[in-house]
């Protein structure tokens, strides 16, 4: 492998290493309001809404048979907010 293929890792105490990482985040990137097109619905009916409800039976059945469940879904699918709660809910 030649030398101009190999990553470029900066040391930790290289001056651009600590700037990169100690800089303030822009103003660009922060909100300050969270939009809910779904704000008027009931929370249960925004949960049935969520994406990872349609997989609710497949999941329970496949941590009932495997010992590893890996799920892969997009932000705001319900994966880290419905699963745990339908999973003790059956339990």
């Amino acid at each position: 492998m030649s030398s101009s293929r190999l990553p470029k890792f900066l040391k930790p105490d290289d001056d651009s290493f600590s700037s990169e990482r100690d800089a303030a985040p822009s103003d660009d990137h922060v909100t300050s309001f969270v939009f809910n097109a779904h704000h008027s619905l009931s929370l249960a009916a925004q949960r049935e809404r969520l994406p990872i409800r349609q997989y609710r039976d497949q999941i329970l059945y496949c941590l009932e048979n495997y010992q590893t469940l890996v799920l892969v879904g997009e932000t705001g699918s319900g994966k880290s907010t419905q699963v745990p709660q339908t999973v003790a809910v059956v339990a």
